[in-house]
């Protein structure tokens, strides 16, 4: 008897620990997967996700989590951010990296960070699924998508993995 009351505590502490919004994936499909190489390094591993898991670029809400597999400083993240969106010529907007600068940390090995786009254009990101803050500029979540889904992006081979290709 004590087993099942274990056992039904244990689901419910499961089932209901965390709510559903507080996975920014939870409700998303997998679209695709891949891993970002640089010289001998792997830097992270990418999986793209969209409501019904198909890659679409408006199709809104998605979202596209980064698990680092070697620590980066938050200045180096937000540099290689900057220079990717001025290599694909993308109208950036210098308040975003100020934003951007406000609310992500360095990453360390196995830290995960995503950001999900919701309908009404607002970004999000998370650090280790907690929610670091958001974007409200509608501009910003396809511009830093870009610098994966673009087709002139710095690795294809990725790119078309992220998309389910």
């Amino acid at each position: 008897m004590m087993k099942k009351y274990l056992w039904l505590l244990w689901w419910l502490a499961m089932s209901f620990s965390l709510p559903s919004w507080a996975h920014p994936t939870a409700d998303l499909n997998l679209v695709g997967q891949g891993s970002m190489r640089w010289l001998f390094w792997d830097l992270y591993q990418a999986r793209f996700y969209s409501a019904d898991g198909q890659y679409k670029a408006d199709g809104f809400p998605q979202a596209l989590a980064l698990r680092y597999q070697r620590d980066i400083g938050k200045e180096d993240l937000l540099e290689a951010t900057v220079t990717e969106w001025q290599r694909l010529g993308i109208d950036w907007r210098p308040q975003w990296r100020r934003e951007l600068s406000a609310i992500w940390p360095s990453v360390k090995k196995r830290d995960e960070l995503v950001l999900r786009v919701d309908s009404a254009g607002v970004s999000r990101f998370y650090f280790n699924w907690e929610l670091l803050g958001e974007i409200t500029d509608p501009d910003f979540g396809p511009a830093f998508l870009a610098i994966w889904l673009s087709p002139d992006s710095r690795d294809p081979r990725l790119t078309r993995q992220l998309k389910g290709n």
